[in-house]
């Protein structure tokens, strides 16, 4: 990614509006990355997480800044911005009430954007084989 670009989303923990930029882009690269890909949209839902406070206003703490559910398999991936650690770090996690789904989560710092959205539209061509 370039240095610009990611310099673009700094301020996204204390500015709305950079939050939610940050949010679409991750959702375009994944849009833009099934379609090359010739998957069909429809076959995913994201936003799968979308996290809102009791009172409606949206939780801007990047845990998850982009999630998708691929609706057939159940699988999911997540990618959520961790500043504090400074590694691109994968976490793969069992889910459902039966354990039978598979779970993806990329923890990233800002540094790691390009690399978070390369995995998530891996992980799109992967369900669908």
């Amino acid at each position: 990614m370039l240095v610009q670009e990611r310099q673009a989303f700094e301020t996204y923990l204390s500015d709305p509006q950079v939050y939610d930029r940050l949010e679409q882009h991750f959702l375009d690269a994944f849009t833009a990355g099934i379609h090359a890909a010739n998957l069909r949209a429809e076959d995913f839902r994201s936003p799968h997480c979308n996290v809102f406070f009791v009172d409606g206003t949206k939780d801007r703490e990047a845990n998850p800044i982009f999630s998708a559910k691929h609706l057939t398999s159940g699988n999911i991936v997540r990618s959520v911005i961790f500043e504090s650690h400074p590694y691109y770090t994968e976490v793969h996690n069992r889910v459902g009430d039966d354990n039978a789904k598979d779970e993806i989560c990329v923890f990233i710092s800002l540094s790691g954007m390009q690399r978070a959205m390369d995995t998530t539209v891996a992980w799109a061509k992967q369900q669908a084989l």
